[in-house]
């Protein structure tokens, strides 16, 4: 492991590989320039900037934007890492054509400073706290590069309220957007929530066509919603990455919580997300 990567150890004494960057924890993968400057990154007017918390659907969503961005179902090779901010440093990103659909996982302080000067489209796409802790967790205890033990998800879930894991707090990310959103209505943000687009995927896509200002009949949409379903894309993408085409579901949740567990869970996120109104979390779909 490289010097600026640390080993942090939660209360059940288990540890994470992870990159300290002020104040906060991101993979050990990322390039460290890219995530520490991420505030000088150079975007353009007409950049579509989708952000995630990490495991709430970043691949499909982004394929969902690429769709109903280009018009094109054929992806062509394109993958979302190629756009992912915190993979390379920004001098990387400035041949991509324009418009680019960038990604990243950063909360609101840590965007690039051009975004409250430049206003690119802003798209935040967001899932349910219990299945994106299940996510997590298989996704540590899945790659090497971490050095997660498995085994003890009750342990694991008191981690990710410490925020101990990449991108910090899941609260506090959402929390700090939506008083961002608040702060600067003349910024453009969409927010999208992975369970609606699950469950209507067509309404949903027709809902970012006109944020977008993008217009396709209903069978453009139907293909594109057939392109990116999540049995078509584990075969086309996963079988490069398999580890972030696991489930793909809603509801995994119930496979993993306890009725304790999830008692208490329901009980912080209450607390925590009291009075947040640009985000409506879902547990299970129709």
């Amino acid at each position: 492991m490289s010097s600026d990567v640390a080993q942090i150890v939660d209360k059940s004494g288990k540890s994470l590989w992870l990159r300290p960057v002020n104040g906060y924890y991101f993979s050990p993968q990322f390039n460290a320039y890219a995530v520490e400057n991420m505030v000088d990154f150079p975007l353009r007017e007409d950049d579509v900037l989708l952000v995630t918390y990490p495991k709430c659907g970043v691949h499909w969503s982004w394929e969902i934007l690429r769709i109903l961005v280009t018009g094109d179902i054929d992806n062509k090779g394109l993958d979302k890492e190629s756009y992912m901010m915190e993979w390379d440093r920004p001098e990387k990103y400035e041949d991509l054509p324009s418009p680019r659909i960038l990604n990243n996982h950063m909360p609101f302080h840590m965007q690039p400073s051009d975004l409250l000067k430049k206003k690119p489209k802003v798209v935040i796409f967001y899932r349910n706290f219990k299945d994106v802790a299940v996510s997590f967790y298989h996704h540590h205890c899945a790659i090497k590069d971490y050095g997660y033990e498995s085994g003890d998800f009750g342990g694991y879930l008191q981690r990710h309220l410490d925020g101990l894991m990449e991108t910090g707090n899941p609260f506090n990310f959402y929390k700090e957007w939506e008083a961002a959103i608040l702060k600067h209505p003349d910024l453009p943000v969409y927010c999208c929530a992975y369970e609606d687009m699950k469950e209507n995927p067509v309404t949903e896509m027709r809902k970012l066509c006109d944020y977008l200002g993008k217009t396709f009949d209903n069978s453009f949409l139907q293909d594109a919603a057939n392109s990116t379903n999540f049995d078509h894309m584990k075969v086309t993408k996963g079988a490069i990455n398999p580890i972030f085409y696991r489930k793909g579901q809603v509801g995994d949740w119930k496979n993993h919580f306890t009725v304790a567990q999830n008692e208490w869970f329901d009980g912080i996120i209450k607390k925590e997300m009291a009075g947040i109104t640009r985000f409506n979390f879902r547990y299970s779909i129709h």
